[in-house]
């Protein structure tokens, strides 16, 4: 038999004693034999009686969770994290991220009383640094900052991606209709060559080649920092990675760039080294100093920017760097976007800007015809 239920406006006396009828429809319906009567969280009498709905469904269904517990922004953490493993992606540690704030700043409210001014309210929070961070701690800290524009949108995101996946699930009957922020703080930074070498005579010997490896290839720094001695192909002058942040496998002939196979084998000559003294395996092709993978290197890289006289640039404008000289050289954009792991056509125009030094070399072709 179907769980039946209506909705209704409950009467409230307001404070000079009158009757009124609020304006915020309820639901009313029996689970497990008892009644529930819970807001719907809206004004619109169809959106509520879309929320009994689900509500009925659930219950039905036998998934409901118990009356007076409703789906919370940590229900919507869940359910993104969850379609991340299930779909393979590499980014959970971003959603775990965006969520710590989120669940900080909305606490255990249900996630169905969420509304756009709601969302305003964390953005104008997040802007001020009123919001500390969530279950992180060391470099994400529970202690509040102000947040970039970009990093606001990217928890936005994951916030919207957890409503989308509630209303799918029959969890919410609707999502609030919030906005992303205009992004004004896009990086435009390049390395010249004079300007890497300064940087890279400051580092650690260690690193050095990894940051060479990054500014020739464009690749994500995690990418090859991941990157183990079986995905090579000495022989063939040949890397093969399958699990990339955009799913894509990538393959890179690195043997026919003097300076790329300069750097793999000299690595794999030190790896060697390594071994016979340490006696383990070294798995990774960059690796520290006893063998192991490099896993943080910002306080290196801070003091070799701040010494080079350049404190503003970071690892990733290698990136945005290797897809403008790939360019400057002739190679087709397809082949670029294949060879950096830029999946979409939009993605890579974003990294790959056009400098002032670019533009006045093709003036000067004009000029010549």
């Amino acid at each position: 038999m179907r769980t039946r239920g209506s909705v209704f406006r409950p009467a409230y006396r307001s404070a000079a004693g009158k009757l009124r009828r609020s304006a915020t429809w309820w639901l009313d319906y029996y689970q497990d034999g008892r009644r529930v009567r819970r807001s719907s969280s809206t004004k619109i009498k169809a959106e509520a009686e879309k929320v009994l709905r689900a509500a009925l469904g659930d219950v039905d269904a036998g998934v409901a969770p118990p009356p007076g517990e409703l789906p919370t922004v940590a229900a919507l953490h869940q359910l993104v994290s969850d379609d991340y493993a299930r779909n393979g992606r590499k980014s959970g540690r971003d959603v775990d991220r965006a969520y710590g704030y989120l669940e900080r700043f909305f606490g255990d409210r249900p996630a169905s009383s969420i509304a756009v001014a709601d969302v305003d309210h964390y953005i104008a929070a997040r802007l001020a640094g009123r919001v500390p961070g969530g279950q992180h701690r060391g470099r994400y800290g529970r202690r509040a900052r102000r947040a970039a524009r970009a990093t606001i949108n990217r928890e936005l995101a994951h916030l919207r991606r957890g409503f989308r996946l509630a209303v799918k699930k029959g969890r919410l009957a609707r999502r609030p209709d919030f906005s992303l922020l205009t992004e004004k703080n896009r990086r435009l930074g390049f390395f010249e060559v004079h300007e890497f070498e300064a940087v890279i005579s400051k580092l650690p010997p260690h690193l050095q080649p990894l940051m060479r490896f990054l500014y020739w290839t464009g690749w994500r720094s995690s990418e090859a920092r991941d990157l183990e001695w079986h995905q090579v192909d000495r022989a063939a002058g040949v890397v093969r990675i399958e699990e990339t942040k955009n799913s894509e496998p990538r393959t890179i002939p690195y043997g026919v760039l003097p300076e790329l196979k300069a750097i793999v084998e000299a690595q794999r000559a030190r790896a060697d080294e390594l071994q016979r003294s340490l006696r383990r395996v070294v798995k990774h092709v960059f690796f520290t100093d006893s063998g192991l993978k490099v896993h943080d290197y910002a306080k290196a890289w801070n003091e070799a920017r701040k010494a080079a006289g350049l404190p503003g640039r970071l690892v990733h404008d290698f990136r945005r760097t290797a897809a403008r000289n790939m360019l400057r050289a002739g190679i087709p954009q397809n082949v670029c976007m294949q060879l950096g792991g830029w999946k979409t056509q939009s993605i890579f125009t974003r990294y790959s800007i056009v400098d002032e030094k670019l533009l006045a070399e093709n003036l000067r072709k004009l000029g010549r015809q």
